[in-house]
């Protein structure tokens, strides 16, 4: 309204273009949402000033709106996980920490048939969420910005309602070897407390503190810098030994090891028996046998089985006996 009263004023009595507080009105209206006088320039210095200043307003209102809606988006953003029912997550699966390695599991969880739909809760300190090499991952996976030695952000995430927790290396923010192994046992440790019923497996860097894991009954760990030690000693004694590797450790493509079941017609026979069996009738390859107690018989000369062994096998499917 100001601009069409003032266009009126200083335009009204030398511009038959501006002769009514109606036409004043419109040209106010055009001129701050086109950014130029519409449908006609003032004459007089006044009018002209008038204009600039309606325009002007053009971009203040551009700039409010824009900053608006930008903080609207950025505080929703940082707020999104109270918009989420953490409570309705059950028999899921937990990954501390962020790094590399957080992408290649979650792509094994979709490649692995039996892992499809499987609920991912990723529980990290970033000020960002990280950017996929496969977008298409992002849908399977919930962040919580979170420290996840913490047991507010455990209890948040469902630990005790999980099925597996997976706690990764985390040496964001310039932590040490050490620090990061720390963090990795005291997260291990306390998901075991919380529930010891989810499976539990860890990174280390350090095999030194693997025994704090083992007494604290956490199911599996990795010293991931000796795993790749062990590989390139491999690639180099054993030639072209990486491809087979390749395929094995990985549901993508081709080969993957297994852990089925035995059923109660295989116990008391030999290993050699049940090697044949597969063999012939399901193309898979018997390598392992792995006891109750935990302990593994790896290609075993002579072996019996007994209740309750699980069998690894090698094989392009699940199989069932």
């Amino acid at each position: 309204m100001f601009g069409s009263v003032a266009i009126l004023v200083f335009e009204g009595s030398n511009n038959p273009n501006f002769t009514s507080l109606e036409e004043g009105f419109w040209f106010s209206v055009y001129s701050l949402f086109a950014g130029e006088p519409i449908p006609a320039s003032p004459s007089s210095l006044g009018g002209k000033i008038v204009g600039v200043f309606v325009m002007f307003m053009n971009v203040t209102i551009f700039a409010m709106f824009t900053g608006t809606v930008s903080a609207f988006m950025v505080d929703r953003i940082r707020r999104e996980d109270d918009f989420v029912d953490w409570e309705s997550f059950s028999n899921h699966t937990i990954i501390c920490g962020w790094n590399r390695k957080a992408e290649i599991i979650v792509r094994e969880f979709k490649a692995a048939g039996k892992s499809e739909g499987i609920p991912i809760i990723v529980i990290a300190e970033f000020d960002n969420e990280p950017n996929f090499i496969a977008p298409d991952l992002k849908s399977r996976i919930q962040f919580l910005k979170d420290d996840f030695t913490k047991v507010t952000a455990l209890e948040k995430a469902g630990i005790s309602r999980a099925e597996t927790c997976i706690i990764l290396c985390d040496k964001t923010h310039g932590r040490s070897d050490q620090d990061a192994d720390a963090r990795t046992i005291l997260a291990a440790l306390t998901a075991e407390k919380l529930n010891p019923n989810v499976y539990t497996c860890a990174e280390l860097l350090n095999r030194e503190y693997g025994s704090h894991l083992d007494m604290g009954h956490v199911n599996d760990y990795i010293v991931s810098q000796e795993q790749s030690g062990f590989l390139l000693a491999q690639a180099a004694l054993n030639r072209g030994l990486m491809g087979v590797f390749s395929e094995l450790l990985t549901y993508e493509r081709g080969n993957q090891f297994y852990r089925i079941t035995i059923t109660t017609e295989w116990v008391g026979k030999t290993f050699l028996d049940l090697f044949i069996h597969i063999k012939q009738n399901h193309n898979a390859i018997l390598i392992a046998v792995s006891q109750p107690q935990g302990k593994f018989e790896i290609n075993p000369e002579r072996y019996i089985f007994q209740e309750k062994d699980n069998l690894i096998v090698i094989a392009t499917r699940e199989i069932k006996l």
